[in-house]
């Protein structure tokens, strides 16, 4: 499978992309910066800057139950041809992905090391991160995981992040996680992270969409070395009526859906759609038919207004500002830790 984006991906991997490198692409549909017409949901895989390569496109499983229905949502994306799964532990359902991926590969023939599969370590344990480690391995019944990010920057200070990023270099070594990232993390943690880190990250997964584009911490990141992942990449269903996207998706005989799916592909990120439902989920993986041309993506880059979906990360730097960073539970505003009442009500990955 050869990398898609290849001419951006080569220069993150690297470290030698700028952000007028990544403004120019996000404005350019000739630019290579996007996934080509004739891949498809199975061969589009984009570079890391360690020379692996990672599923362009994966199913997201955040708030997914821990049962059967997650367990058909995730074969149902393997049918489709999604090779990357998308997963954490804070979403308590690792037990359903592993199972589903055990069968799925059983059934089909389809070796394991051909599934992508993500987790990701939860701020309470910080401290204990390798064995955070063996406890997801244990659920999802792998003897190793391809990707592992710290979910978040979490409340309990920077050395704990330090002390975590080391336990995940330490499974990396001992051959349990093939790639490590971060999520949510803004510049000062990235280069606070990269100050003491033996590995690069490989991937900060982040919120980005037209309408909170978060084009500063992606420049910023990508100038690092370090993909872009991108969560909520359909601003979690709350713009597809707008006319825009309506237009756009009807020039193209598209859905709005995949007009927002393709906009993030075009301008590199990897992206993490979610769905539990068969023709959605199918659906989501159209993507490599068409592309959006320049006047389409002036538009789309146009549409930053702010409308940042989910508490956990940073709360950017759309106008008008966004009230991430502000509002009751947030992760920039509150102690909770992006809890209410004890209960988890993140409304991001």
């Amino acid at each position: 499978m050869a990398p898609v984006n290849a001419n951006l991906a080569e220069q993150i991997a690297a470290g030698k992309a700028t952000a007028e490198d990544v403004k120019k692409a996000s404005q350019n549909p000739a630019s290579g910066a996007g996934v080509q017409v004739g891949e498809n949901v199975t061969t589009a895989v984009t570079k890391l800057n360690n020379g692996n390569t990672i599923p362009t496109v994966a199913l997201g499983v955040y708030k997914a139950p821990n049962d059967n229905t997650t367990e058909q949502a995730v074969e149902w994306a393997l049918d489709a041809g999604y090779r990357h799964i998308d997963g954490a532990a804070r979403y308590a359902n690792e037990e359903a992905v592993g199972k589903a991926i055990k069968n799925w590969c059983s059934k089909s023939g389809v070796s394991r090391d051909q599934i992508f599969v993500t987790s990701k370590l939860w701020d309470a344990d910080h401290e204990r991160a390798e064995e955070a480690v063996q406890d997801s391995l244990k659920k999802l019944q792998l003897d190793y995981m391809d990707m592992y990010l710290i979910h978040s920057p979490g409340n309990m200070g920077p050395e704990a992040r330090i002390k975590a990023w080391k336990g995940l270099e330490k499974a990396v070594d001992q051959g349990l996680i093939k790639n490590i990232g971060v999520s949510n993390f803004d510049v000062e943690e990235l280069d606070h992270l990269l100050a003491e880190a033996r590995i690069r990250p490989a991937v900060n997964q982040i919120e980005s969409h037209p309408f909170f584009q978060h084009e500063e911490l992606r420049e910023a990141t990508i100038a690092r070395g370090i993909h872009i992942q991108a969560y909520s990449p359909m601003a979690q269903g709350a713009a597809l009526e707008r006319q825009e996207i309506k237009t756009i998706a009807t020039k193209h005989g598209k859905t709005p859906a995949q007009v927002l799916l393709r906009w993030g592909l075009q301008i590199g990120n990897i992206i993490l759609p979610k769905s539990l439902t068969q023709h959605r989920i199918v659906s989501n993986a159209q993507l490599f038919d068409f592309t959006l041309d320049a006047d389409d993506l002036t538009l789309l880059n146009s549409l930053d207004e702010g409308m940042k979906m989910g508490k956990l990360g940073p709360p950017g730097t759309s106008q008008p500002p966004s009230p991430g960073g502000t509002r009751p539970g947030s992760r920039r505003s509150s102690q909770s830790g992006g809890l209410s009442g004890g209960a988890l009500k993140m409304t991001s990955s």
